[in-house]
């Protein structure tokens, strides 16, 4: 199993697991272990902010930074001076990453939930899309006499949360009435900056800038803008984004081919690298004879006699049953396929033809080889690479390897 860097750090990194498996209300998991390449997520940082230079780069680390660890990636981009904001979907998430450590401005995406207070105590900044979120915030900060931010979201299109477009302007102007309330961003989502056919994304970056227009014919000047995530970063070409929401790229992978070939054209040296590799040991093997049934449903039968290990981990864990008899695991350097449905607490893997392998053997069930990295399994899966990440458990060990 891999080992953090020395033992005060190793110390210290089990006690914020056990932190974050309280906070985020999951048990701790120790049949299986997640590390996390620290030089992968600097180098796709490093990659991004090439591409957008002298403009804020601001890692998205929602959902446990999609699978990944949330206080693994936030000590991660704490630790990286390019990395100079970080975005979490909820207040709650921004909250706990506060009080462990992480000191650089955070700007909550979506829920601030029940507790606003919480945004003015820990210096964070929220969305806000509706006028009742705004009294709600300002009646925060006249409490404590300090001003909360805010970045208004407008939504040109993706229908999820956000003010019209036609009421932007006096959303703005609205806002802008209350004393407690600094309004320092504004900002908008695309619905599919990723797809080739750039129509509907046009159309959304026409009415926000139509709406910055509007603004600045007013005199009002928002000091951060942001319309881009990973996919728009690459795709499109707002002059007026000064702020960037890195989302799926920071762990190394590409929103889509298409995203990927445009980034190709910007510089044409940049390359991601995959930060996750996911871990377990076999603890069973054993002997079949030819034509056995394997597995709940007979979805799979052996063609000859064939000796088979199982992994304790299964959909609990994050393995994704879509991926029952298509995917494999690396023993030794070695491919073995996943064989059977994949169950909640168990997968069975045929290892006949592998060269001597054991009880106690490691496992690699996601890592950086093409047959069993993100990009390959989401495709054989047909599972957005997103939720293949999301879904593992919140209880499995994180580790930072360099």
């Amino acid at each position: 199993m891999a080992q953090t860097q020395d033992n005060s750090e190793s110390t210290s990194h089990i006690k914020q697991k056990k932190d974050i498996c309280e906070q985020l209300d999951a048990p701790q998991l120790d049949h299986t272990w997640i590390e996390i390449n620290k030089s992968a997520v600097d180098h796709n940082i490093d990659q991004f902010k090439k591409i957008i230079g002298n403009n804020i780069l601001a890692p998205v680390i929602k959902g446990n930074a999609y699978g990944h660890g949330l206080l693994e990636i936030a000590h991660i981009c704490q630790q990286n001076k390019k990395a100079e904001w970080l975005c979490t979907a909820t207040l709650s998430e921004a909250v706990i990453i506060r009080k462990n450590g992480i000191t650089k401005p955070i700007l909550v995406l979506s829920c601030i939930g029940n507790s606003p207070e919480q945004a003015l105590l820990h210096n964070i900044a929220v969305v806000a899309y509706d006028i009742e979120t705004v009294k709600r915030l300002d009646d925060v900060g006249n409490k404590h006499g300090k001003k909360i931010n805010i970045h208004i979201k407008v939504d040109t299109g993706l229908a999820r949360l956000g003010v019209s477009p036609k009421e932007t302007l006096n959303f703005v102007q609205n806002a802008k009435t209350y004393k407690y309330i600094n309004i320092q961003g504004i900002w908008t989502h695309f619905s599919q900056a990723h797809a080739e056919d750039r129509t509907y994304t046009n159309k959304q970056i026409n009415l926000f800038n139509d709406i910055l227009q509007k603004l600045e014919e007013q005199n009002i000047h928002i000091p951060l803008v942001h319309t881009s995530n990973t996919a728009a970063t690459i795709t499109t070409h707002s002059l007026a984004d000064n702020f960037f929401r890195l989302g799926i790229g920071l762990y190394g992978y590409w929103p889509s081919e298409y995203v990927k070939k445009m980034a190709k054209t910007i510089m044409p040296d940049i390359t991601l690298q995959p930060t996750l590799t996911w871990k377990t040991r076999i603890f069973a093997i054993k002997k079949v004879p030819k034509n056995s049934f394997v597995g709940y449903d007979k979805t799979f039968q052996t063609k000859k006699e064939s000796t088979l290990a199982t992994l304790p981990i299964g959909y609990f864990d994050g393995y994704e049953r879509r991926l029952s008899n298509k995917s494999h695991v690396i023993i030794h350097d070695q491919f073995a396929p996943i064989i059977g449905t994949v169950t909640m607490n168990a997968l069975i893997i045929d290892v006949t033809d592998l060269k001597n392998v054991s009880v106690g053997d490691e496992a690699i069930l996601i890592g950086d080889n093409p047959y069993n990295n993100i990009s390959h399994l989401s495709q054989i899966g047909e599972i957005n690479p997103r939720e293949l990440t999301t879904k593992l458990n919140a209880g499995i060990k994180r580790f930072i390897i360099q």
